[in-house]
C-alpha cells in the first residue's frame, strides 16, 4: 500500500520494481474518470505530472521509504479510466522514518561498499588459529570475528572511515561468516545523500587509478536517529544502519566485478598512502578534477576504442601538466619562443611520476613527443590517417601507468616514488613486456623504432 503522507487521501495499492536497467520503481494502479473520488489524488499525480517528492510503501515485510520522486510516465484505458503511473524515486531505503512526512532525505552516516576496499586495505574481520599435536594433526581451529578499528580521516566538513564488518548466517549445520570494508562518511548534522556519495566519489575514483580498471558500488546503507528499530510500545531500543538504494549508482550493482588478477596488484599498498594520504588526496580533489575525471573514464572503459583512451588519458596530462608548472629538461619541447607544446604537457607528466621509463626509450624528451604526436594525430584532422594501430595501443598504456602514478603521488606528495611504489611495479613489467612483444622502442625524435634496429 502507497502513503503520500496527506490527511483525507486513501492509501492505493502499488508495485516496487528493482532492475539493472531502470532502477527503482513504482507502479501505481488508479481509476481515473468522473465521479471516481477515490483514486482522486492519485490522478491528480499523473495528469499534472507532479507525484508527491516523498512516499511511504507498506508492505507485509515492512516498510520501504520513496524519497525524490519524480514522473515517469503513466497510461489510461479510455474510456474504462482504468490507469496505471509510474514513479521513480531519487533513494529508497529498506525501513520507515520519524518526523515530518515531507521532509526531504538527509542522514547523519552513509555506508558504501566499493569494489577493491578490501583487496586494498586486508582490513578483514576473520582470524584463525589452528592448534597441532607432535605429529602435526590439527587437534583445534578457532576462528575469531572481530571488526578492526580502521582508519579515518578529515575530508572537508565530513569525518571519513575505512574499517571492516561482517554479517553471520546460521544455517542447520554450519555457520557462514561474510566479511567486508566500508566506507563510511559521518556529518555533525544530517546532509542529503548526494552530498555523502560525492565524498565517497572522491575514494571510488582513487580505488581506479590504484587497482587500473573500473570500481564500482554495490552497496550503500544509512544510519540516522530518526531510522530507529522499537518495541511495541514505540521506545526506541537502537539506531542500526538501514539499506539504501540510489538511482545514481543502482546500475553499478550488477557491473562485472573487477578479476581476482587485478585486485592482487594495486599499484601502492595500502600502508603506503593511510589515513594521511587519502586526507590530502581530499584536500586536493577539486583542485585536480580536471585531471581526474577524463582519467578515471579512460580506466573505467574495460574495451573502448583506445584512440579514446589516448585522448581520454593525455587530456588529464595535459590538465595536471598545467598544475605541475615547468619542470626541469622541458626545453628540448618547448617552441623557440618558450612556450609549452603538448610534448612539454607530457614530459613534465612523465618526470613527475618519479620512474624510469628508460626500458622503453632512449629519452623521456623522446617518449613524450611519441605521446604527443599519437595524441595530436588522433585529435586532428588534418593530420591525415590515425597513427598505426600498434603505436596507439602502446601509447594507450603507456598513458594509463602514467595517470595512476600521478593520481597516486598526489596522496603522498612527501615520498619519492620508489618508495611509495617500491623498486618494482607489475604494471609496468606488463608495459616492457608488450613493448618487448612488438619489437619497439622510441627513439630521442619520438619515432617508435624497432628495437633490435
Amino acid at each position: 500500500m502507497l502513503v503520500d503522507g496527506i490527511d483525507g487521501t486513501p492509501y492505493v495499492a502499488a508495485t516496487l520494481r528493482l532492475s539493472e536497467t531502470n532502477g527503482a520503481q513504482v507502479e501505481v494502479p488508479y481509476l481515473d474518470f468522473p465521479g471516481e473520488s477515490q483514486f482522486g489524488s492519485t490522478a491528480e499525480w499523473f495528469n499534472s505530472e507532479e507525484p508527491p517528492s516523498n512516499l511511504l510503501l507498506m508492505s507485509l515485510d515492512g516498510d520501504i521509504s520513496l524519497y525524490g520522486c519524480r514522473y515517469s510516465g503513466h497510461t489510461v484505458n479510455y474510456p474504462r479510466g482504468i490507469g496505471v503511473g509510474r514513479v521513480t524515486p531519487s533513494e529508497l531505503v529498506l525501513h520507515g522514518r520519524d518526523g515530518d512526512f515531507h521532509d526531504q532525505l538527509e542522514v547523519k552516516e552513509f555506508r558504501s561498499r566499493i569494489d577493491g576496499l578490501i583487496d586494498w586495505t586486508r582490513y578483514g574481520s576473520i582470524r584463525r588459529k589452528t592448534d597441532q599435536d607432535d605429529q602435526g594433526r590439527v587437534q583445534r581451529v578457532t576462528i575469531e570475528i572481530a571488526s578492526l578499528d580502521g582508519s579515518q580521516w578529515r575530508q572537508g566538513a565530513s569525518m571519513m572511515k575505512i574499517s571492516g564488518d561482517w554479517n553471520v548466517d546460521p544455517a542447520r549445520n554450519s555457520v557462514n561468516v561474510t566479511e567486508g570494508v566500508s566506507l563510511v562518511s559521518t556529518f555533525e548534522c544530517p546532509k542529503p545523500v548526494l552530498q555523502h556519495l560525492a565524498e565517497h566519489r572522491k575514494v571510488s575514483a582513487l580505488l581506479s587509478f590504484i587497482f587500473g580498471c573500473a570500481t564500482y558500488f554495490r552497496r550503500h546503507d544509512i544510519k540516522d536517529s530518526r531510522f530507529n528499530a522499537k518495541t511495541l510500545d514505540g521506545s526506541v531500543v537502537e539506531t542500526p544502519f538501514y539499506q539504501l538504494v540510489s538511482r545514481g549508482t543502482v546500475k553499478e550493482h550488477s557491473k562485472p566485478s573487477p578479476s581476482r588478477k587485478r585486485l592482487q596488484s594495486p599499484l601502492v599498498e595500502f600502508s603506503k598512502v593511510g589515513s594521511n594520504g587519502l586526507e590530502n588526496w581530499s584536500t586536493c580533489y577539486d583542485t585536480w578534477v580536471r585531471f581526474i575525471h577524463p582519467a578515471v573514464s579512460a580506466l573505467n572503459r574495460p574495451g573502448a576504442i583506445i584512440e579514446n583512451l589516448v585522448i581520454s588519458a593525455a587530456m588529464s596530462m595535459e590538465a595536471a601538466a598545467n598544475l605541475i608548472g615547468p619542470v626541469d629538461g622541458e626545453s628540448p619541447t618547448c617552441r623557440r619562443n618558450g612556450s609549452p607544446t603538448t610534448a612539454t604537457y607530457m614530459y613534465r607528466c612523465l618526470v613527475e611520476t618519479g620512474w624510469d621509463w628508460s626500458a622503453l626509450c632512449s629519452s623521456v624528451v623522446g617518449l613524450a613527443q611519441a605521446i604527443a604526436n599519437n595524441y595530436n594525430t588522433i585529435k586532428h584532422f588534418d593530420r591525415g590517417q590515425f597513427p598505426d594501430p600498434t603505436e596507439t595501443h602502446l601509447v594507450s598504456s603507456v598513458t594509463a601507468l602514467a595517470v595512476r602514478m600521478l593520481a597516486l603521488r598526489v596522496t603522498r606528495p612527501d615520498l619519492e616514488a620508489v618508495d611509495l611504489f617500491g623498486n618494482r611495479v607489475h604494471d609496468f613489467d606488463r608495459l616492457k613486456d608488450e613493448f618487448d612483444a612488438y619489437g619497439l622502442f622510441v627513439n630521442g625524435d619520438g619515432q617508435f623504432v624497432s628495437r633490435h634496429a
